[in-house]
C-alpha cells in the first residue's frame, strides 16, 4: 500500500511566496496571462482497489467527547456531538480534523452527550443513550448499532480499512439489499431513490442539463440511508471533487471518495428522516424565514427590453394573476459592468417600482470587467448575438422515450475558445476618456489586490460576458465585505432582491488546459488560508452568497433578505435560495424537477424552486398549464425563460400566462389565485423549516418511512405536511395514478371525497386540474386572494379543516418583512378541532404567544368539511345566528351557515372569542352522519401524532442537545443532552 503524499504544504508556500512578490503592485504594471502550471480539463476521481489501505489499531486514549485511536502513521478519531451524532475522522499525526465553510456549528458549539467506552478482544465501543459506536479492535473499522444493538451502518471491511488511495479519501460501507438512499444535493437524474446511481459534486455551468450529466450546478456531499431499523444520514465534508457510487458495483456495499481533502465524515441516527435532517441542519445551518413577497409568484427572462419589464407587470395586474417581483436580468447592466445600470433599464426600474406591489430582483455575476471605465451611453449595449448563439445540445424535443435525456452541451456553443491570451490584459491606470464613466469597482479591486490568482501568482483573467474578466476571490473576509459594500448600487436604485449567478464559476472557456472553469491550480486565500481552486471550486458561490447576505446587513439591516443562487455547497440554505439552473421546457424535464426538488430538500435546502415553463426554448401550451399547475405547489415560484433570440421561428418571444392563450391564462390565475391564498400554510411551513430544517416540498417517505410503496415515488410529493400533490407529467394524459399512503385517510381537496390510504387511485386530471389530497383530522390556514402579498392586511384566518377525530394546528404569524421574529416579535396561536361520536364538533382556540403586537387577525372563519348544517352553534351560552348564504357569514362574526358552493359548514369566530365554539349536529340525519358521503367505518379515535403536536414548539432558540420534537417550548434552549426517548415510527405519528 502506498502512503498518503504530504499535504499541500510545501507547494502552498511557494504559491505564497510568489503571490507575495506580486502583492501591492497590481496598479503598478501590467499582467500577463500566464500558462496554468500542472492544470488539466477536469476529471473524474477514481480509486484504485489495489492501493486501497489496511490501517490496523495499536492503541486508544480516550477523549472528553470520544476516543483516538492509533492506526500507525494515522490517527483516528471518534468525536460524538450529540448521543444520536458523531464525527469519524483519519488524519496525519498532529493534523486538526477539518471543518469546512458549511459547518455552522462546530465541535466547540455542542456539549458532549453521556458516554461510556468498552473494551473487548474484538472491538472498542462507544455508547450512549441512543447508538453505539463500535470501532474494530484490529483492522480499523467503525459500526453504528441502535439501542437494541442492530446494526445501523458499519463499514465494508473486505476491501480494506477507509483511508486514503494516492491521496484521495474514501471509505467503503455495507448495504442491505433493501436499502434506499436520498439527497446528494442536486442531481439531475429521474428518480428520486438514488440506490444503483453514481453522483458526483463539482459545480458546473450546465446547459440545457440531462439525466445522463454527471454534475450540475450545486454539490452536497450528504445523503439519508434508509433501512428496516431506521433513516441514518452521512455528511462526507470535503469540498473537492466527490464521487458516491451506491451500491453500483455490488449490492453489499457503497463507498465514497473524493480528489482530495481529509476523510472526515459526520454520522447521525433518526431514526425517522426528519431526525436526520433536524440533526444535519443543526450542524450546518437552518435556513432564515424569507419575506413573504419571495413567496409569491416571480417572472423573468433574458433579455426583457426596458418596456417589456414594465408592461409584462402591469399586464399580470390588469388581467388580476397574482405577481410579486420582477427580475432584471444581465440586460441591465451597461456593458456588463457589474454594479451599473443601463439608462434605460433604471428608466424602467423606476417605471416598474410604480406598480403596486411588484418587488425588484437584479442578477449578478462575479465576473468583474477587467477595464477601467466604460460609455454610459453606449449605441448598443446588446450582446453580440450570433457570437452566443447556437444548437443548446440539450433535451428540446420530446420524441426520445428513453429514460434520460440527453447531457446538455456548453451554454453557447459558438462562443470563441479565447484560451490563455498570450498578450494579457493591462491592469496598469490610464488616462479615461472624458466621455467615459470611471469604473470603480475594477480599479478597487486591482489596487487592493482582490483578484483570483493564477498558479505563478498573478491575476486570473479569462472569459465570462466581458471579453477580460476577473474573480473576486471571495475566499477571503475583506473581499466579501468589499463586494457587500458594492451592492448600493443596486440598493439605492430600489433593488429588492439579488440572484447570483454564474458562480460555478463559469469561465466562457474549453482548451486543453481547463474546462468551462478556473483551471484548478488558481490559488485562492492568502498566508495560512491559501488553498488551490480545486479545493475551493464548489465553495465559490456559497462565499458570494455570504458576501451577497452581508450586504443587507450593511444597507437594509431591518430587512430578511431575499437572495438566490444557482450554486451552493453543503450549509448554503444559511444564505440563500437556490434554483436548478438552465432547464428545458420539455415534458423531461417537467418530470426531473419533482425528483430533483425533494432530494435538495433532504439535503437541507428546503428553499428551492427551478425555471417554470422551463428555460431553454419555449413549451407549448399544454406543456405551460401543467407546468404552472405543479409551479403553484413549490417552495420557488419563478417563471424564467431563455432569450427569444435563441428560440426557433414561430415560437412565443416571451412565456407568460396569457401568450398561450385563454384557456392557459385561465389555468394559470386558477392556480396561482390558489397558492396565494394558501400562503398562510405556506408561511407557516417555511417557519418550521427555519426551526427543524425540514423540506417544504417533502417525498412521501418522509412521512411515511414504514410505507415501503412510497420508498420510490418520484411523482407525488408533499406539499407541506398535510397536502399532497399529484401533478400530470405526461403529454396528452387526462389521467393518472396517484397512491394514497397507507396509515392516513385521504380527501380529495376538490371533491371532498374520502379515500383509505394503502391504495393507488386512478384520477381523472383534465388540462385545468391537478389532483391535490388533504390528509384527514387536518386544519390548512388560507386567506383571501390577494395581487400580491401585502395587499391587503390578513383580517379573517381562513381554517380549511378536515375532521373525524381530531386536528390541531399552531398558527405563526409575523410581520413579514423585518428581522424583527429573530428577538420574538411573532404571535403563536394554537387550534384544536375535535368531533364526538355524538356528533358535537369542538373548536379550541389559545393564544401561545403574544409578541407581535400589529397583527390585523380580528377573527377566525372555520370552514368545516360537512356536507350538512349543524343544528345550532354556540360559545358557552352564547349562540351563532345561523344565516343563509357564506357571503353574510363572511362579514359578519358570530355567525354560520351551510355553503352548498363549498360543500361546507362556515362558522364565523371572534379571534377574542375566549369560549370552546361548539357545532352540534346531532339530531340532523342521524348522530355524525356527513349526509351524502361515505365516509366508511373507521374508528379514529385518540390518533397519536407524535412529534408533530405543533402547539409544544419552542418558536425562539431550539434546544440542540436533544430531539425530544414535540416539547419545543417558546423560550430559550441549549443544546444539552436531552432526552430523546424511542419515537413511534407508524405512519399516523406525522411530526
Amino acid at each position: 500500500m502506498t502512503d498518503r503524499p504530504p499535504r499541500l504544504t510545501a507547494r502552498r508556500t511557494l504559491l505564497q511566496a510568489s503571490a507575495t512578490l506580486l502583492a501591492g503592485s497590481a496598479l503598478a504594471s501590467s499582467t500577463a496571462l500566464a500558462d496554468h502550471y500542472d492544470s488539466k480539463i477536469h476529471h473524474e476521481p477514481e480509486l484504485d482497489d489495489d492501493d486501497l489501505q489496511t490501517l490496523f489499531v495499536r492503541d486508544y486514549d480516550v477523549l472528553e467527547d470520544g476516543v483516538k485511536v492509533d492506526l500507525g502513521e494515522y490517527e483516528g478519531y471518534v468525536r460524538l456531538f450529540a448521543d444520536d451524532m458523531a464525527r469519524v475522522s483519519i488524519v496525519e499525526p498532529g493534523e486538526e480534523e477539518y471543518e469546512s465553510r458549511g459547518i455552522a456549528a462546530g465541535r466547540a458549539e455542542w456539549e458532549t452527550p453521556s458516554f461510556s467506552v468498552d473494551e473487548t478482544e474484538d472491538r472498542i465501543a462507544l455508547e450512549t443513550e441512543t447508538i453505539t459506536v463500535e470501532i474494530n479492535n484490529g483492522l480499523f473499522g467503525v459500526a453504528f448499532r441502535d439501542e437494541d444493538g442492530t446494526v445501523i451502518n458499519e463499514d465494508y471491511l473486505d476491501k480494506g480499512s477507509p483511508g486514503y488511495e494516492d491521496g484521495k479519501p474514501y471509505a467503503y460501507k455495507k448495504t442491505d439489499e433493501d436499502e434506499a438512499f436520498y439527497g446528494f444535493g442536486e442531481q439531475p437524474g429521474n428518480e428520486l431513490n438514488k440506490r444503483g446511481e453514481k453522483l458526483e459534486h463539482w459545480n458546473t455551468d450546465q446547459y440545457a442539463y440531462g439525466a445522463d450529466n454527471d454534475y450540475v450546478y450545486t454539490s452536497i456531499p450528504f445523503f439519508v440511508g434508509v433501512k428496516d431499523v431506521g433513516a441514518y444520514g452521512i455528511f462526507f465534508d470535503d469540498p473537492y471533487h466527490s464521487v458516491f457510487e451506491m451500491a453500483t458495483e455490488s449490492d453489499d456495499y457503497y463507498y465514497f471518495l473524493a480528489d482530495g481533502g481529509q476523510l472526515t465524515y459526520y454520522f447521525a441516527y433518526g431514526p425517522e428522516i426528519e431526525g436526520v435532517l433536524e440533526r444535519y441542519t443543526e450542524l450546518t445551518g437552518t435556513m432564515e424565514l424569507p419575506p413573504k413577497w419571495g413567496l409569491g409568484l416571480h417572472q423573468s427572462k433574458w433579455e426583457y427590453t426596458p418596456d417589456e419589464i414594465v408592461e409584462t407587470a402591469e399586464t399580470y395586474r390588469e388581467k388580476g394573476i397574482p405577481l410579486d417581483a420582477m427580475h432584471f436580468d444581465i440586460d441591465y447592466m451597461n456593458e456588463y459592468r457589474v454594479f451599473t445600470w443601463d439608462d434605460d433599464y433604471l428608466d424602467a426600474l423606476q417605471r416598474v417600482e410604480s406598480v403596486p406591489g411588484i418587488r425588484t430582483v437584479a442578477v449578478n455575476d462575479p465576473g468583474v470587467a477587467a477595464a477601467e471605465s466604460y460609455d454610459p451611453t453606449p449605441d448598443d449595449s446588446a450582446p453580440d448575438e450570433s457570437q452566443y448563439d447556437g444548437d443548446s445540445g440539450g433535451d428540446t424535443s420530446d420524441g426520445d422515450d428513453s429514460d434520460d435525456d440527453s447531457a446538455g452541451d456548453t451554454p453557447y456553443a459558438e462562443t470563441p475558445d479565447t484560451g490563455t491570451q498570450e498578450d494579457g490584459v493591462s491592469l496598469a491606470t490610464t488616462d479615461i476618456p472624458n466621455d467615459h464613466t470611471r469604473y470603480d469597482v475594477y480599479i478597487e479591486g486591482t489596487e487592493n489586490d482582490y483578484w483570483v490568482k493564477n498558479a505563478d501568482g498573478e491575476t486570473f483573467v479569462g472569459r465570462v460576458w466581458p471579453d477580460e474578466t476577473v474573480w473576486p476571490d471571495f475566499s477571503r473576509p475583506e473581499v466579501r465585505s468589499w463586494w457587500a459594500r458594492q451592492h448600493d448600487a443596486l440598493f439605492d436604485a430600489g433593488i429588492d432582491g439579488i440572484k447570483n449567478d454564474m458562480a460555478e464559476p463559469a469561465v466562457f472557456q474549453e482548451n486543453e488546459k481547463y474546462d468551462w472553469t478556473m483551471p484548478v491550480d488558481n490559488v485562492h486565500g492568502t498566508g495560512d488560508d491559501t488553498m488551490l481552486h480545486e479545493e475551493y471550486h464548489n465553495m465559490y458561490g456559497f462565499d458570494m452568497a455570504r458576501a451577497a447576505h452581508e450586504s443587507y446587513d450593511v444597507y437594509k439591516p431591518d430587512e430578511r433578505p431575499f437572495l438566490l443562487n444557482r450554486n451552493l455547497y453543503a450549509g448554503g440554505q444559511r444564505y440563500a435560495a437556490l434554483w436548478t439552473g438552465d432547464n428545458v421546457s420539455s415534458w423531461k424535464h417537467l418530470r426531473k424537477s419533482i425528483p430533483m426538488h425533494l432530494n435538495l430538500g433532504l439535503s437541507g435546502l428546503a428553499f428551492v424552486g427551478h425555471d417554470i415553463g422551463g428555460f431553454v426554448g419555449r413549451p407549448d401550451p399544454e406543456l405551460f398549464a401543467r407546468w404552472m399547475e405543479l409551479g403553484a405547489f413549490v417552495p420557488y415560484c419563478r417563471n424564467h425563460a431563455d432569450s427569444h433570440t435563441k428560440v426557433d421561428d414561430g415560437e412565443p418571444r416571451n412565456q407568460h400566462p396569457w401568450t398561450f392563450g385563454d384557456e392557459v391564462e385561465a389555468i394559470s390565475k386558477k392556480y396561482l389565485r390558489l397558492r396565494y391564498r394558501l400562503l398562510p400554510y405556506l408561511y407557516n411551513e417555511f417557519r418550521d423549516a427555519t426551526e427543524t430544517g425540514k423540506p417544504v416540498q417533502q417525498p412521501l417517505v418522509v412521512h411515511f418511512q414504514d410505507d415501503e410503496r412510497t420508498h420510490d415515488i418520484a411523482d407525488q410529493f408533499m406539499f407541506g405536511d398535510d397536502m399532497m400533490v399529484a401533478p400530470v407529467l405526461e403529454e396528452g394524459a387526462t389521467s393518472r395514478e396517484a397512491y394514497l399512503p397507507e396509515g392516513e385517510q385521504w380527501i380529495d381537496y376538490w371533491t371532498g371525497e374520502e379515500y383509505d390510504g394503502g391504495q393507488t387511485l386512478t384520477v381523472d386530471a383534465p388540462l385545468e386540474h391537478i389532483p391535490v389530497f388533504v390528509r384527514n383530522d387536518t386544519i390548512i390556514p388560507m386567506r383571501e386572494v390577494q395581487q400580491y402579498t401585502g395587499e391587503q392586511p390578513l383580517t379573517t384566518l381562513v381554517l380549511d379543516t378536515y375532521v373525524d377525530g381530531e386536528a390541531s394546528y399552531s398558527f405563526y404569524e409575523d410581520d413579514g418583512e423585518s428581522r424583527s421574529y429573530r428577538d420574538g416579535a411573532y404571535n403563536v396561536t394554537d387550534f384544536t378541532v375535535s368531533a364526538t361520536s355524538g356528533g358535537v364538533v369542538s373548536f379550541e382556540r389559545e393564544a401561545v404567544v403574544r409578541n407581535y403586537a400589529d397583527s390585523q387577525v380580528s377573527s377566525y372563519l372555520l370552514k368545516l368539511d360537512r356536507s350538512d348544517a349543524p343544528r345550532k352553534v354556540q360559545a358557552a351560552s352564547k349562540k351563532y345566528e345561523a344565516v343563509s348564504d357564506a357571503e353574510t357569514v363572511e362579514e359578519t362574526p358570530e355567525t354560520f351557515t351551510y355553503s352548498e358552493a363549498a360543500d361546507a359548514v362556515l362558522v364565523h369566530v371572534p379571534a377574542d372569542e375566549d369560549e370552546t365554539v361548539k357545532l352540534f349536529f346531532n339530531g340532523n340525519r342521524g348522530d355524525g352522519d356527513r349526509g351524502d358521503r361515505d365516509r366508511g367505518d373507521r374508528n379514529h379515535g385518540n390518533r397519536n401524532r407524535g412529534g408533530r403536536d405543533r402547539g409544544d414548539r419552542n418558536h425562539g432558540n431550539r434546544n440542540r442537545g436533544g430531539r425530544d420534537r414535540g416539547d419545543r417550548n417558546h423560550g430559550n434552549g441549549t443544546r444539552g443532552n436531552g432526552n430523546h426517548g424511542t419515537g413511534s415510527r407508524a405512519g399516523n405519528n406525522r411530526r
